[in-house]
């Protein structure tokens, strides 16, 4: 599958669907929802994060990421604090855009 050009490398678009887990509502909730947005801005500021948000009447996430491999983007998922703490369920899916506003 091809993907578009960033920074002269080759990418990929991925979706992270992000959803509650066991320890969401827990003690730390919040915290580790707070060290998520920030994970996500740094992921904006060096141009990996295309899209992110949340729907407004379901409890999921999706997050739009475009790297260079699948592992890249698996390492992007499981590095993110909610789900490496188990407050979020994170799933991956390749996203191949058909159509995209420049």
């Amino acid at each position: 599958m091809r993907g578009v050009t960033c920074s002269n490398m080759e990418t990929q678009s991925f979706v992270v669907v992000l959803r509650p887990a066991d320890k969401y509502g827990s003690p730390g909730t919040d915290e580790r929802v707070s060290e998520h947005f920030e994970y996500l801005k740094e992921l904006l500021k060096k141009g990996i994060l295309t899209m992110a948000g949340r729907f407004s009447e379901v409890l999921i996430g999706l997050v739009i990421i475009e790297v260079a491999s699948r592992d890249k983007a698996l390492e992007i998922m499981r590095n993110d604090p909610a789900v490496k703490s188990g407050v979020f369920h994170a799933e991956l899916y390749p996203w191949r855009i058909a159509l995209k506003a420049t």
